[in-house]
């Protein structure tokens, strides 16, 4: 890949990455489900969800509509693998709001798979590591300097 095509490419992930966010915190879950490859891996805690259709109906099912959450994203860390594949990392903060301002928080990092296909960037595996946990065996650890 030449210089170009990387920031091109690293474009796409980002706004993967935000529109992940702001999908499922606007509750538009069959957009936020096309946002995975087909046979995509999520796991979060001990759970690992495979495949497009059960990411959506799991994750998708934890939230609830009536309470407004926010997830708030930094600035990824993207590696290449080549001009298809790549590897990201995206600390986070999950925020839950109740009447009284925010209720509780979790933090923690993504660690994605990323697949070019169908002419756009998608998760092909996606792990997020709450702060305090191991990271799961497979999971790609964040790059150094």
């Amino acid at each position: 890949m030449d210089l170009l095509e990387k920031l091109e490419a690293a474009e796409g992930i980002r706004r993967l990455i935000a529109l992940y966010a702001q999908l499922l915190d606007s509750h538009r879950y069959d957009e936020w489900g096309r946002l995975f490859s087909e046979d995509a891996a999520f796991s979060v805690g001990q759970a690992t969800y495979r495949g497009r259709a059960e990411i959506q109906r799991e994750i998708c099912g934890m939230m609830q509509p009536e309470i407004p959450t926010k997830h708030m994203l930094v600035q990824p860390v993207i590696d290449f693998e080549g001009p298809t594949r790549a590897l990201a990392w995206t600390d986070m903060a999950g925020l839950v709001t109740d009447e009284a301002g925010i209720a509780r928080a979790n933090i923690g990092r993504y660690h994605d798979r990323l697949v070019f296909e169908d002419e756009r960037w998608r998760f092909a595996a996606r792990a997020l590591v709450i702060a305090g946990e191991e990271r799961p065996a497979g999971v790609v650890e964040s790059p150094g300097g």
